[in-house]
């Protein structure tokens, strides 16, 4: 017997719940007041989040459980156990509740109004990542309705704080509580559907599906400039600002002249995109990979995303120094966002900063997490290849690295894989990738209305013991 959960799926209801969680200021830090939120309180508002997904699970008969690392951090985690016993490992329905701060004035709607507007939902979390929560939403929801036999557990996890590093959610969890995502007999998740990947993009007449198999690792540093405080009126060589600056232009000079090393994943995905000339020149000749990328690929945002998956990167973002025109500082600091490629030792590329900068600034490692890669011919990126398929025959499935970080690293102390698939075909003139962390975040409902059965497919055909012959 073969069970399919399009029937069950309510993309209403869905459009719903993502309106109503952008209505929720769930910004991190919750702690920057109404500046960061449009106005809005955001403390406490990642729990509110995770409450109303709970409300949403109870009301049909899944529990969820909203779990506080730090109070009005909350995450919430719902599970729909196998029918039987399980067979198979669980499967985790990742997302997270946070969002970064706005500045409304740049926006051209309200950023926690959550609006449909001619077919489109406007707000922060629209894209990152709201749009994922409602979905999986949506799914967990169809699996209850169609009372269909479930291998193994499903597991939903929304957590917070994934845009600070986890530490009051997934990273928590994973410290505090890591029963939460193994089953009962105590197996970790066999995988888990996180963020990012799954969205379509077009180059010239052909359209991609991303699907997210291995991310950049992080390093979170700050630069500090020590000098000798004074009356701006009497100017000295030992100018923590001045030291400060210097050490960041050195950064900018470094990351131009930094080699680029082609990772097998990212080897792949070019082919795929047709940019086989800038992979095989970008080892050699950079300068000209990019002209060959600029020839190739219309879209800026993309433009860069492909360059930073060439090389490790060191991105002055945050600079603090001075306080008063008249008092030359005594001390300055820098924060540089960097990440590097799978393969690259964190430890050396800081001890490479530090040179890079001399005797300007010392450099000061603030969290360090892992590069992250998974198999790309597991049976779910499988799964998701052929719902993508189906769905659009036109499409492309490409395997691929991400810049950002996610809560895959967390996850992966338990062994749990973790794959990017939030489905959207988007229409080529949608700018996506801009929208991430951007203004005027928004998702059309159309784009929705082809993810939710797409993930619907690949999570009912992992998960239930007889969909298409499953045992």
């Amino acid at each position: 017997m073969s069970l399919d959960l399009r029937p069950h799926l309510d993309l209403d209801a869905c459009v719903e719940h993502l309106q109503h969680l952008i209505r929720i200021p769930s910004v991190n830090p919750p702690d920057g007041g109404p500046d960061v939120a449009a106005g809005r309180d955001p403390s406490g508002g990642e729990t509110t989040a995770a409450r109303y997904c709970a409300e949403v699970l109870d009301g049909a008969g899944i529990p969820g459980e909203v779990v506080e690392i730090t109070p009005g951090r909350g995450s919430v985690i719902g599970r729909i156990p196998a029918t039987g016993p399980a067979t198979e490992p669980p499967l985790i329905l990742l997302s997270h509740l946070d969002v970064v701060p706005v500045d409304a004035e740049s926006w051209t709607r309200d950023p926690f109004g959550g609006e449909l507007v001619d077919g489109v939902v406007w707000g922060r979390g629209a894209v990152d990542m709201k749009n994922m929560v409602a979905m999986e939403l949506g799914v967990m929801l169809a699996l209850a309705r169609s009372g269909g036999d479930l291998r193994r557990d499903v597991i939903f996890a929304a957590v917070a704080d994934e845009e600070a590093g986890g530490t009051h959610g997934a990273r928590g969890l994973v410290d505090t509580r890591p029963e939460l995502f193994h089953d009962a007999d105590g197996r970790p998740a066999a995988a888990a559907i996180n963020e990012v990947g799954g969205y379509s993009m077009t180059l010239g007449d052909r359209r991609f599906y991303t699907i997210q198999v291995a991310e950049k690792g992080i390093a979170w540093t700050k630069l500090h400039a020590a000098g000798t405080p004074g009356h701006g009126s009497m100017p000295h060589a030992d100018n923590a600002a001045v030291k400060l600056a210097a050490a960041v232009t050195a950064l900018a000079a470094d990351q131009e002249r930094r080699p680029a090393r082609v990772t097998p994943v990212v080897r792949d995905f070019l082919h795929t995109l047709g940019l086989d000339e800038v992979a095989r020149l970008a080892e050699s000749d950079f300068g000209a990979a990019t002209s060959a990328l600029d020839a190739s690929v219309s879209d800026p945002v993309l433009r860069r995303s492909i360059l930073a998956m060439l090389r490790d990167t060191a991105t002055p973002t945050v600079v603090h120094v001075g306080k008063k025109v008249n008092v030359m500082p005594g001390a300055g600091e820098a924060e540089i966002d960097v990440r590097t490629l799978p393969g690259t030792d964190q430890a050396a590329f800081l001890a490479h900063l530090q040179e890079v900068v001399g005797d300007h600034a010392s450099v000061e490692s603030v969290i360090a997490l892992p590069p992250v890669e998974w198999p790309a011919d597991a049976e779910i990126v499988r799964l998701m290849t052929d719902a993508l398929h189906e769905a659009d025959p036109d499409g492309i499935p490409a395997p691929m690295m991400i810049t950002p970080g996610t809560d895959a690293k967390a996850l992966m102390d338990l062994g749990i894989p973790c794959y990017g698939f939030a489905p959207l075909r988007l229409e080529a003139d949608v700018p996506f990738l801009s929208l991430f962390h951007g203004h005027d975040e928004r998702v059309p409902v159309s784009a929705l209305a082809f993810g939710l059965p797409v993930l619907a497919d690949v999570v009912g055909r992992y998960a239930l013991r007889d969909l298409d012959g499953d045992a």
